[in-house]
């Protein structure tokens, strides 16, 4: 195995990371619609740079950490972080191409519920990503 967790830590870690960082997508979209006025589609692409930061920190240092994490290399950091950065765009390009329909479809008066749909439907895929490619040692 090329991580400290067994599988089944991985993904209770990679639940709570993950969680952590829709929380924070959560919080930076509805701010920027209800308080900034900025309009749903815009501010979700800014609560993504947002809480990829909380991702990307997160699943490095806890989920997906190297055997030995203290001394992991600036280049594993690096790799990992555009390997990561990569998975989560295109993550959140299919994130927004859904939200953008459900907006659509829906209405902008329902971006909160098209967010938590879309947002349920990209996660298996990021932890695939992220377990087999992105977070690889």
């Amino acid at each position: 195995m090329t991580s400290s967790h067994s599988a089944s830590s991985q993904a209770l870690f990679f639940v709570i990371v993950g969680g952590a960082a829709a929380l924070t997508h959560f919080i930076i979209l509805w701010l920027l619609v209800s308080q900034f006025a900025v309009t749903p589609a815009w501010a979700n692409v800014w609560a993504f740079l947002v809480a990829f930061v909380v991702s990307f920190l997160g699943h490095f240092y806890v989920t997906f950490r190297p055997q030995h994490a203290q001394t992991a290399s600036k280049n594993t950091l690096l790799t990992s972080l555009l390997k990561w950065f990569a998975s989560s765009v295109a993550g959140f390009a299919i994130n927004q191409g859904l939200f953008v329909l459900g907006l659509h479809v829906l209405g902008e008066r329902y971006y909160l519920l098209v967010w938590f749909i879309v947002t349920a439907l990209v996660t298996l895929m990021s932890f695939t990503l992220g377990k087999l490619w992105a977070f690889k040692s």
